[in-house]
């Protein structure tokens, strides 16, 4: 997976476990594309500060994706749904409705 596309899945499933600093200068330094003077510009802090601040925040996420694992299982399912799509736009029904049948039991396990 290209490394900014897991940094915004990173945000889109862990960012408000963040503290709001955390949270304000990845924002601004990883997803709306700001160099680290302007983001400590913004966030009123030296540079140095605010690349422990984006560090941080990246790491903290990366850690609650190995205890959760929330992007690996939207993974799972992305691929799943792609196959059922594949499958159906084949013609063959019986694959695509195996392949649910099966993603679903793994979540089902889940639960």
């Amino acid at each position: 997976m290209d490394p900014l596309a897991r940094r915004a899945l990173l945000f889109d499933f862990y960012g408000e476990a963040l503290s709001e600093r955390q949270r304000r200068a990845f924002q601004l330094h990883l997803l709306e594309d700001l160099s680290l003077a302007e983001c400590a510009e913004e966030l009123g802090c030296s540079r140095p500060a605010a690349l422990l601040l984006v560090r941080r925040a990246e790491r903290a996420m990366e850690d609650l994706e190995t205890a959760i694992g929330a992007i690996a299982e939207h993974a799972a399912d992305v691929s799943a749904w792609r196959s059922v799509r594949e499958a159906l736009l084949r013609g063959d029904a019986s694959s695509a409705a195996a392949v649910a049948q099966e993603r679903l039991r793994e979540l089902e396990a889940d639960v």
